[in-house]
């Protein structure tokens, strides 16, 4: 077993990340949140050094950079061959729109979801709109929340992160999905030694 230690965002990017090493064999020793991309992008020196001895896996949000290959490249020069820094097109929710199994979870037609999740400017927004056409209340307010506020709907991560813990299908999801397929890949190539 390869053991990988990690750095996220928030909460529901270590469910994903924790989702991802599984499915690639791996398990995570630790995952450490910065609360939030610019605290993670701060970090990521102290990352890519401490990835000289041990496989590291980083993944943050494009948000409303243009580039993720731009926003990689400027992050870390010669990053160490055990870092991969991976970047959500546009954010960790695209990959999650991008299963159609989430459309069972939400309660909600398949066709609600996005034909090309990377493309949506804004996934929170649009994973937050669908939630609120759900047939289910607690779905409706727990990740839809209440209109007119900006705040994370109360049980947004909790919902969202059973989903990807125990129903959320990342092989599918990067049919849909480009910079999922090419985390994968990556995540594939730092498992093997």
């Amino acid at each position: 077993m390869v053991y990988i230690r990690a750095a996220v965002e928030g909460r529901l990017d270590e469910a994903v990340v924790r989702r991802l090493a599984a499915d690639a064999g791996m398990d995570v020793a630790n995952v450490y949140r910065a609360d939030g991309r610019a605290n993670l992008i701060s970090r990521l020196p102290g990352y890519a050094a401490a990835a000289r001895r041990d496989p590291w896996l980083v993944l943050c949000d494009l948000d409303q950079d243009e580039c993720a290959p731009t926003l990689v490249a400027a992050a870390v020069q010669n990053p160490p061959d055990l870092f991969c820094f991976r970047v959500a097109v546009r954010s960790i929710e695209s990959w999650l729109l991008a299963d159609p199994g989430l459309a069972a979870r939400l309660e909600v037609s398949t066709t609600r979801l996005p034909r090309e999740p990377d493309s949506e400017r804004y996934p929170k927004r649009t994973m937050i709109r669908i939630a609120r056409r759900s047939r289910n209340r607690d779905i409706r307010v727990g990740v839809g929340g209440s209109p007119g506020t900006a705040d994370t709907p109360i049980l947004y991560n909790v919902i969202l992160g059973e989903f990807v813990e125990s129903e959320w299908d990342p092989r599918r999801a990067a049919e849909r999905s480009p910079s999922l397929g090419r985390a994968i890949g990556a995540l594939e190539r730092l498992a093997s030694p």
